[in-house]
């Protein structure tokens, strides 16, 4: 501090010497002169319109970090970030991803970062859209007796969006959520099966009361799930606040009696879904729409999934779907 304003005392002695020695200029150079002396005016800090150099020109974008090829839009005063296929083909498909509340990959980023997205995006011509939240649960996904959620109508609009601006397929609507996000795919399949054929639910089960789930036709169900998360517990729980969590099984019961399930399944053998845990796969039978969940053993809330088999996994529940 002693140094910065040494070197600020000098700089003003050397203005205050310089302006004086122009005082003393002939009048012959006066014109000179004052342009000379305008312009060290500014140079030292004098003028009263001088202008200042923005020291941030990065502009902030609602949906957070959005690289190329991807589109921050807004729709209804919300925002949603979309990946596009860096191939797109006619009629892409379309996924509607939710991110888990703060701090669980809270943000569309994180969300495309820990599933690699983009990648599915590429690799299965699918629009991915991201919508962004709001604070505590992020998401309007308790399953009540009262009708869709702000965030269903949201997810709706969202559709109808790309159907007409983007060419997307209508009969090819996939719901992806994790964690809290899992819970809002969850409403989906409850509240508007017509549209959206098939919910992927990772760490996050269903949230309200599972008989209000009453779908008018059957969807297809995927939930997947580590058995040691302690963060959104298999057992399901009731919070401090009071939202009631639903368990694996009763939530997987609650689709297989929509879908008309029989009580035996099939196991499939044991999978790397980790680079040092296993999962095994259950699909029940006799069911109208596809229905299951997959264990991954000794998984927490969130692992590092090897990416390939997620997707190879994510894919196989699409296809039953559409």
């Amino acid at each position: 501090m002693k140094r910065l304003m040494q070197i600020t005392r000098i700089g003003l002695m050397t203005c205050t010497q310089t302006l004086n020695s122009n005082r003393k200029t002939p009048k012959v150079s006066l014109k000179l002169s004052a342009i000379s002396l305008v312009s060290l005016l500014l140079g030292c800090g004098g003028g009263s319109g001088s202008k200042e150099v923005p020291t941030d020109t990065v502009q902030q974008q609602p949906c957070g970090e959005v690289k190329s090829g991807e589109q921050c839009l807004t729709l209804n005063n919300r925002h949603f970030l979309l990946l596009s296929p860096n191939v797109k083909q006619p009629q892409p498909g379309i996924m509607l991803a939710f991110y888990g509340s703060p701090p669980s990959f809270g943000t569309p980023r994180k969300l495309e970062s820990f599933l690699a997205l983009q990648q599915y995006a590429n690799d299965n011509n699918m629009l991915i859209a991201m919508p962004i939240g709001g604070p505590d649960w992020a998401w309007d996904s308790e399953v009540t007796a009262f009708g869709q959620s702000k965030d269903t109508a949201l997810s709706l609009a969202i559709i109808d969006k790309l159907v007409s601006e983007h060419q997307a397929n209508n009969a090819k609507v996939a719901a992806l959520g994790f964690s809290a996000g899992a819970m809002m795919a969850y409403q989906l399949a409850c509240s508007a099966p017509n549209r959206v054929k098939a919910a992927f639910a990772i760490s996050g089960q269903l949230r309200g009361d599972l008989n209000a789930c009453n779908p008018a036709i059957p969807v297809v169900v995927h939930h997947l799930h580590g058995s040691k998360d302690t963060d959104m517990p298999i057992e399901g729980r009731i919070t401090v606040s009071g939202n009631v969590i639903n368990s694996l099984d009763t939530t997987i019961a609650r689709f297989r009696r929509i879908n008309g399930c029989a009580d035996n399944a099939i196991d499939s053998e044991q999978f790397a879904l980790t680079t040092n845990q296993t999962a095994v796969s259950k699909a029940y039978q006799g069911c109208l729409k596809a229905t299951g969940f997959t264990l991954l053993k000794d998984g927490i809330h969130h692992p590092d999934y090897q990416k390939t088999e997620l997707h190879r996994l994510l894919k196989q529940t699409l296809n039953f779907a559409f």
